[in-house]
């Protein structure tokens, strides 16, 4: 069964959330297990990364912070994308603890969830700035920069002549996106914290 972004929503508030949670395996997982693998992870991470951020998803649907128009793959991927990263930080950083260079802090679950909040936050926000764009953009900066999917296979989803066309209309894309952001304080403040 496919669901809308509203019905996903609406089925977690409920509390009927078996087959959106099959859904989402069915539609996001493989989009989060691939850029996971590209980026030196391997298929059992890329999956805990995926359950941790589709948890984090679900506390902020039910707590009402999830902003109705926002994209569920889109959101669930950046919290992914976020998770990731800081894990590969967190590794660094104790591959330094055992060479005797610098000590981790402690982390508790509460900044882990409090971490999550911050990271899908600031998707939101990236969603809202990148709707400025419109869905072309939009759509096109996601691929590139999300997915990190090469300009020959955006070229070709998106249907433009060829990857060099794709190219032009990413860095046009880009630097509309540079303009939106220095003409907006509060987007600056945001994206500088």
């Amino acid at each position: 069964m496919k669901y809308s972004d509203t019905e996903i929503v609406a089925q977690i508030k409920k509390g009927d959330s078996d087959s959106v949670l099959n859904f989402l395996y069915q539609t996001v997982q493989f989009k989060i297990s691939s850029w996971i693998i590209q980026n030196n992870g391997n298929e059992e991470e890329a999956q805990d990364i995926f359950q941790d951020a589709v948890v984090a998803f679900y506390k902020f649907v039910l707590a009402n912070k999830f902003e109705e128009g926002r994209s569920v793959e889109g959101f669930i991927f950046a919290i992914g994308r976020n998770l990731w990263i800081n894990r590969v930080k967190q590794k660094n950083k104790l591959m330094m603890d055992a060479e005797g260079i610098e000590k981790l802090p402690e982390i508790t679950e509460e900044s882990d969830f409090l971490t999550e909040i911050v990271d899908a936050e600031r998707a939101q926000k990236m969603e809202v700035l990148l709707s400025q764009l419109g869905e072309r953009c939009k759509e096109l900066l996601t691929l590139s920069i999300f997915y990190s999917m090469p300009m020959e296979d955006i070229s070709e989803k998106m249907g433009f002549s060829n990857a060099n066309t794709a190219k032009t209309k990413n860095y046009k894309c880009k630097q509309r996106l540079i303009k939106i952001i220095k003409e907006n304080e509060q987007v600056k403040e945001w994206l500088y914290k």
